[in-house]
């Protein structure tokens, strides 16, 4: 799928509104306090993001790596069979070179990208590295798309969203996502072609699934393929690390998993310390972080003093027999998402990690485990968040006088707020509600000369009325609704649009939504915005 590979230019004037972490106010508590430099949470990264921190960690990774030969002929030899752009070329000879790092993203293996975000991070860790590379020319900062093969949740992946409808792949799983056939998906993308009209880009939508689903043997194939017709052109490099040769690597940190729980012991040390901060944990490690992968199944293994079993299997181990199982065959021993980072910071020559704010809280739970393992924790990167809004769209936004900041807001607060701003009469709801309090306060203070049993007639009578002036306030906002139900609906239904199932647009809407409207160019639209660094939420009307 061919699109122009902008750098730093704009294809069209659009209005842009872009929220930083302040103002976009949606951030847990953590993530928050990250992003702001908080010194509550120092103690859980290494570097905050900026162009300063990421050249000292190149200088550190650069001396540091030492399994680039290995990787880079496994990355050589997976992408061997696509049809290579110059620039993905040029970036994997470029991997071979002592001066290249890497800056790293990953996702799971969704049907057809899954929700728009799936873009945005891949766009912002290519421009975070074509961004570097124009500044410090003297060090080679190549993308990488880390492929989630090796996943095990199925029902997360198998289904996309297109305008309000749900296409689903149902099947029968066990293995690691990335090893499936794709007995059945052809039917899946047969219904949603169908429901395709006949313009030139639904054209350009079929074409990219006979590219990707509908030639390819498995589903790590196929995301493989798809994420070239998509991102080939910008260099993106593409790693399925389900690898008996990188997975080599690992055999001392699994061993050290399985023997010593080590994972567990300081992970569970460093959860406590950001409960203790009044932080929620994203994930809870195991006493094994590891899943046995043979045989079509991908079975966690469980310790029961040092007899090592598979969970809900009859197959078990000793302490010597899985040792030697992990020295002969490593690739049947697959990191869940405590070790995962490890392993990727290990094959990889990285710096950065570029994530959802899900994501980099996990990733803020490992610094210590990191350490231990005498492995460079990485740069962590809150990815950008885009909302996309057609002209139309806005327009009505512009017409009902809502602010963009008040796409943030519940949606009943949101239509709240809109009608008490066009009652056909003003009423000044706080000015009275502290009139009425500062009376009770009074009496309040008359009762104290008193007895108490007027104090208390005065606090409950305090109590009846704000209730009864609160019902007031939302039997006339209930009659305003009635009275603008057509605006109010107006409101409701493009509220709808920007949180379909009550989540934001980049969360559910698949990216074959927009590209019906606006063909090739929508990637370069979505990559004009982004920010490589910095975290935006960026409200795009797309003209």
């Amino acid at each position: 799928m061919y699109h122009s590979v902008i750098k730093n230019i704009r294809l069209e004037v659009s209005q842009t509104i872009s929220f930083n972490a302040k103002q976009y106010n949606k951030f847990s508590s953590l993530i928050f306090e990250y992003l702001t430099q908080n010194k509550n949470v120092d103690e859980f990264y290494e570097l905050f993001p900026n162009e300063s921190s990421l050249i000292q960690q190149a200088e550190k990774k650069l001396k540091q790596f030492q399994h680039r030969k290995v990787t880079h002929q496994v990355l050589s030899n997976q992408m061997s069979k696509l049809a290579l752009t110059d620039k993905q070329k040029e970036n994997l000879e470029k991997f071979e070179s002592d001066n290249t790092v890497t800056i790293t993203t990953g996702h799971q293996l969704n049907l057809f990208t899954g929700p728009l975000y799936f873009f945005y991070k891949i766009l912002q860790t290519i421009k975070c590295c074509e961004y570097m590379q124009k500044l410090h020319p003297e060090i080679n900062f190549v993308p990488i798309f880390w492929m989630a093969t090796e996943d095990h949740d199925f029902e997360e992946i198998n289904h996309f969203y297109f305008k309000n409808k749900k296409y689903t792949w149902n099947r029968e799983f066990g293995d690691a996502v990335g090893r499936m056939d794709l007995k059945g998906i052809d039917k899946v993308f047969e219904q949603f072609q169908n429901d395709l009209n006949t313009s030139k880009n639904s054209q350009q939508l079929k074409d990219l699934i006979n590219k990707s689903y509908l030639s390819s043997d498995n589903l790590s194939q196929a995301t493989q393929k798809l994420v070239q017709e998509l991102f080939g052109e910008f260099g993106l490099l593409m790693l399925d690390a389900d690898d008996v040769e990188l997975k080599k690597f690992m055999i001392p940190a699994f061993e050290t998993d399985l023997i010593h729980h080590k994972a567990f012991e300081i992970v569970s040390n460093s959860n406590e310390k950001l409960i203790e901060k009044n932080h929620n944990v994203q994930v809870n490690p195991r006493e094994i972080n590891l899943f046995y992968l043979n045989n079509g199944v991908r079975e966690r293994i469980i310790d029961e003093n040092q007899k090592f079993k598979l969970l809900d299997s009859n197959q078990t181990f000793s302490r010597n027999e899985i040792l030697e199982e992990l020295k002969n065959h490593p690739e049947r021993f697959s990191p869940n998402v405590i070790l995962r980072p490890l392993y990727q910071e290990t094959i990889l020559p990285n710096i950065a990690y570029i994530g959802g704010s899900g994501e980099i809280a996990y990733w803020l739970q490992l610094k210590d485990f990191f350490e231990s393992q005498n492995v460079l924790f990485p740069v962590l990167i809150v990815r950008n968040s885009l909302l996309n809004l057609s002209e139309k769209q806005n327009s009505i936004l512009e017409r009902l006088g809502i602010n963009h900041r008040d796409l943030f807001l519940s949606k009943q607060e949101l239509i709240n707020q809109f009608i008490q701003s066009n009652l056909g009469v003003e009423i000044d709801f706080e000015r009275y509600e502290v009139q009425l309090n500062q009376i009770f306060d009074e009496l309040e203070e008359l009762s104290t000369q008193t007895d108490v049993t007027f104090s208390k007639m005065v606090n409950a009578q305090r109590t009846k009325q704000l209730k009864g002036f609160d019902k007031m306030k939302k039997r006339l906002i209930k009659a305003e609704k009635r009275k603008q139900s057509d605006k109010v609906e107006r409101l409701s239904e493009l509220y709808d649009v920007v949180y379909p199932y009550s989540n934001l647009q980049e969360r559910i809407v698949n990216f074959s939504e927009l590209y019906l409207e606006y063909g090739n160019d929508l990637i370069d639209k979505m990559y004009a915005e982004i920010q490589p660094i910095n975290f935006q939420f960026t409200i795009k009307i797309l003209a």
